[in-house]
């Protein structure tokens, strides 16, 4: 069984981001493949911000993603170093720098770049996008 994780840099309105997605699903339909987790990193970390809305006729990248990872337990993990840059925060971040709100979408998790490398020892290969 081959073990994936993905890297995805790309911001969230490109072409990339929704490659990502696609081929994360196709790792997850073939039985002998494993997506060990999704690590999300520079302008990408805004795939993760649940205040983003798409018009009614363009693919909910965020959606997608916590659906996939609600179906699958696969981890989303979002840089914490890029996320607390764009505003992409989680309750405890918020809390942690006196703001009231958070918006990191359900089934993402703020995360460093240590636990990404770290994953990457207990991975086959790394795709990135």
């Amino acid at each position: 069984m081959t073990q994936f994780i993905l890297f995805i840099t790309a911001p969230a309105d490109n072409q990339a981001s929704f490659s990502a997605y696609q081929f994360a699903s196709s790792i997850i339909e073939h039985k002998s493949n494993q997506l060990t987790a999704v690590f999300f990193y520079g302008d990408a970390v805004q795939i993760a911000n649940q205040l983003r809305t798409q018009p009614s006729d363009e693919f909910d990248l965020t959606q997608a993603w916590s659906d996939l990872a609600a179906k699958t337990q696969t981890p989303l993990l979002v840089c914490s170093a890029a996320a607390q840059r764009r505003g992409v925060l989680d309750q405890s971040e918020a809390e942690y720098h006196g703001h009231s709100q958070y918006n990191l979408a359900p089934n993402f998790t703020i995360a460093g770049l240590a636990e990404y490398v770290t994953l990457q020892t207990k991975c086959d290969k790394v795709v990135q996008f």
